[in-house]
């Protein structure tokens, strides 16, 4: 997948909106980040819940990483042109379920 094609993804999504955050391009749901650019041009940052992040980097590292600014946030770093694209795209559906409303998520068949 590459990197307009991550965004494009994420902003497929029901009620995802494409914004800015420090200056970068976003991908917002409900005024949350769940795609968003990094200063590496190789990785852009999925907003995920602690658990997934911790599975993700231990299980596919050359992938999924953090840096020190990340550690502790519920968020992991991409090299979207390694990953599996399939994969990729559950964890950018994880990152929308995680800030759409209840029905939303009821709607494209996430159960709560």
């Amino acid at each position: 997948m590459t990197r307009d094609e991550m965004f494009a993804y994420a902003l497929s999504r029901p009620g995802a909106e494409d914004s800015t955050l420090h200056g970068g391009r976003c991908i917002r749901m409900r005024g949350h980040w769940i795609v968003n650019d990094n200063a590496d041009p190789t990785a852009l940052a999925l907003a995920l819940d602690r658990e997934t992040v911790a599975f993700l980097m231990a299980t596919e590292p050359r992938t999924y990483f953090q840096t020190p600014h990340f550690e502790g946030w519920p968020a992991v770093l991409v090299h979207y042109d390694v990953a599996d694209d399939d994969r990729l795209r559950e964890q950018i559906d994880k990152a929308w379920a995680r800030r759409a409303t209840k029905a939303q998520r009821k709607a494209h068949g996430f159960v709560s």
